[in-house]
Parts: structure tokens; C-alpha cells; sequence
């Protein structure tokens, strides 16, 4: 049997001795590891965006001074061009008609809510809400009804995203590859379909959307506009930002805050703003009296109180008969006159606002009879079959 000094000489010593001192040089686990890449600095600060500027007082100074630098105005006294606005209000309040007729004053340059807009300007409509051959309906009833100024235009461009589940992403893409329409405002209705999985009562969630929102507006150049919901309830005694419902940044991201609140009257809506780069604008009342709305300067903006829409709706039924009384007895020439007669019949301030809300109750009841600018119009009981 051999033994272990047999294998133990002088060329086996020397080979060991040659071992030693290689591995006396390398760590104990340097033939284990994955070999480590060189990382360059410039990889670590890689960056799509341009690289920001940073300017000094100086030129900040020049730059204010020039009003040739500042962005176009699209609503006076309300949005500049690339920047966001919101526009939230209770179900049916009309949010998707207000949007619309933004859409077609700005591609008109007409006023909107008593708010004129500086510019004929390229629209994009992303309806999310209305079946498509509705909306256009919808569309077609505002653009010829007779006391709106719109007329079609190559500058308002629809689309009918309802049951489509697209990006912000992917839409804005899309918008960016029309073919020599470059979009001055961009309209979402609603939000929340546009935010995908998203939680609105997530502030990060909500800011996620917002965010791109925002890329895409400096992209794009545009001004992104929105539509929100209100929480549940009565909103009266609620600050105006805080009237949407779920997170705070609904109350803090937008450059624009525009709410529709109902108004003390029936079919009446208080329009109130808060503005990142305008002074606070005056409360305003308009009249929702379908396709329109109508500006209402006259009429103090006094929010609905809990428990008034039904209090009023009693009353103006009951006035409502008291007038078709009236009416009855004999025909009335006027608005004015018929509207002091009720009130001096029922003791109650009948203000025209209000008439006009009897006046619909009664609808199908009675006859107008129209007489053309500048003559009184009859009011008659229609004739009841035997």
C-alpha cells in the first residue's frame, strides 16, 4: 500500500510552494464573483427632458418685462394656454353641456359664461360620458339653436371614447399625430374615466393623472380643461374648492377652479372661480334652460339652501295654480302685468325668475301667444274638452 510520503519529493513541493503564492493574491471569494460593470456618471443623470435652465434676477427681470414671453390668454380672466382647469358640479348639473359650449365658443372665439375668449381656437373634445350618435345630437341642438352664434368649424374636433378603456398616454399621442391640428385646448369629460384604476380618494393616485396631464399640456402647448363631480349632499356651506369629491389635490393642482352650484332659484347656477394666475372673479348666476345656459348678471349668486329646492318647488306649484285661476277668468297681456296680478293675489314676491319657473310647471296648460318684438305677449287657460 502506498504511502503518503511516497508522493512527497521535490517536484511536488515546488508546485505547492507555486500554488500558495497565487492564491496568497486573490481573496477568498474572488472566484465567485460576477464581474462589476464600469458605471458612468452622465448614465446616472441620464435625463429625456432638456436640462433645466436655471437663470439668474437678472434676465428673470427682462423676461417679466416683455409681454411678448407671456402665454396666450384663451379665457379672459380665467386660463392661460397651457394650463389646467377643472370644472366640477352636483349630477346633472350640466357639467357635459358647459363643456360643450366651451368647446364651441372657443373654436368660434365667442364668449362663454359671460367670459369672452381671445381667440379662435383648435379644440379637441374627448368624450368619455355620452354614447357617440347622442352626443353629436346633443352637438347639432346647441349649433342651431337660434340664440347661439355658433357655426360649424374645421377648428372643433370630436371624439367618442365611451367604453374605451385609453390612456392619457395613448390619447395624447394620438392628438399629437393629427395631421396639421395643433390643439389650443384640450377638453376631458369626465375625469374619472380618464384616470383609469385609479382611487380619487388617493392623493397619489390623483396626482399621478394629474401629472401627465400636465407633461402633456407643455407637450402638446395646450390648455387642458376637465370635468369633476361634486360629493353628495348640499353644498352650500362648503368652501368652492372643497365642493369635488375625493382628494385634496382636486383642490390644490389646478391653475383654474370653476364650480356650478344650484342657486337659490330653480334651474339657476352659481358659477364661482378660484385662479392661480388671475384675481378671485365675481360670483355669477346662469340659467340652465336647455341646450343653454344664459348669463344671469342680475341675480345675487345665493347658493340653494338645505331643504329650499323642495320648499320652492312646493310653493311654485301652488302658485301655479293660483295663476292658471287667473287665467281662467280671462286672458293677461303681458309678463309683467301677470306678474304683478299673482302677486298681489297670493301676498308672495313673485320675481320674473320665479314666473318663469310657474310658467313651466304649467306648460301644456295654458297658451302663449307671441306677438313679435316689442308687443305684449297673451297668456290664456287652454280650453278643457267636455
Amino acid at each position: 500500500m502506498a504511502k503518503r510520503e511516497d508522493y512527497i519529493n521535490q517536484h511536488t513541493l515546488s508546485t505547492a510552494d507555486e500554488v500558495d503564492r497565487f492564491l496568497a493574491g486573490k481573496s477568498p471569494t474572488a472566484s465567485y464573483q460576477e464581474p462589476i460593470p464600469a458605471i458612468e456618471l452622465n448614465a446616472i443623470t441620464d435625463d429625456p427632458l432638456p436640462a433645466p435652465e436655471f437663470i439668474d434676477l437678472f434676465q428673470v427681470m427682462a423676461d417679466a418685462s416683455d409681454p411678448s414671453t407671456l402665454p396666450p390668454v384663451l379665457i379672459d380672466t380665467i386660463l392661460h394656454k397651457g394650463c389646467k382647469m377643472i370644472l366640477s358640479g352636483s349630477s346633472k348639473a350640466g357639467k357635459t353641456l358647459a363643456l360643450m359650449h366651451l368647446g364651441l365658443a372657443a373654436a368660434n372665439g365667442l364668449s362663454w359664461m359671460g367670459h369672452k375668449i381671445n381667440q379662435e381656437c383648435k379644440v379637441v373634445y374627448l368624450d368619455f360620458e355620452l354614447v357617440p350618435r347622442l352626443a353629436k345630437e346633443r352637438i347639432k341642438s346647441i349649433v342651431q339653436h337660434p340664440d347661439n352664434k355658433y357655426t360649424p368649424t374645421k377648428n372643433y374636433l370630436y371624439c367618442g371614447l365611451r367604453g374605451q378603456n385609453r390612456s392619457l398616454d395613448e390619447l395624447a399621442l394620438h392628438i399629437q399625430n393629427l395631421k396639421d391640428f395643433n390643439p389650443d385646448l384640450v377638453i376631458v369629460d369626465p375625469f374619472y374615466k380618464l384616470g383609469g384604476e385609479y382611487d380619487e380618494n388617493d392623493a397619489g393616485s390623483v396626482s399621478a393623472v394629474l401629472n401627465k396631464m400636465e407633461r402633456f399640456s407643455e407637450q402638446l402647448g395646450c390648455a387642458f380643461v376637465y370635468a369633476h363631480h361634486f360629493s353628495k349632499g348640499n353644498k352650500s356651506e362648503t368652501d368652492h374648492i372643497d365642493r369635488a369629491s375625493g382628494s385634496g389635490v382636486f383642490a390644490r393642482d389646478p391653475d383654474a377652479i370653476l364650480t356650478l352650484t344650484p342657486h337659490e332659484e330653480e334651474y339657476h347656477l352659481v358659477l364661482e372661480g378660484t385662479l392661480r394666475n388671475f384675481p378671485t372673479p365675481d360670483k355669477q348666476v346662469v340659467e340652465f334652460a336647455w341646450p343653454n345656459f344664459i348669463h344671469k348678471p342680475d341675480l345675487d349668486p345665493n347658493l340653494r339652501k338645505p331643504g329650499q329646492a323642495a320648499e320652492s318647488k312646493k310653493l311654485n306649484e301652488s302658485l301655479a295654480e293660483k295663476l292658471l285661476g287667473l287665467l281662467e277668468k280671462g286672458s293677461i297681456e303681458g309678463f309683467n302685468v301677470m306678474r304683478l296680478r299673482l302677486q298681489d293675489l297670493t301676498n308672495n314676491e313673485i320675481t320674473k325668475e320665479r314666473l318663469k319657473n310657474i310658467l313651466k310647471i304649467l306648460k301644456g296648460k295654458i297658451d302663449v301667444q307671441e306677438r313679435g318684438r316689442g308687443i305684449e305677449t297673451i297668456y290664456s287657460a287652454k280650453l278643457k274638452l267636455r
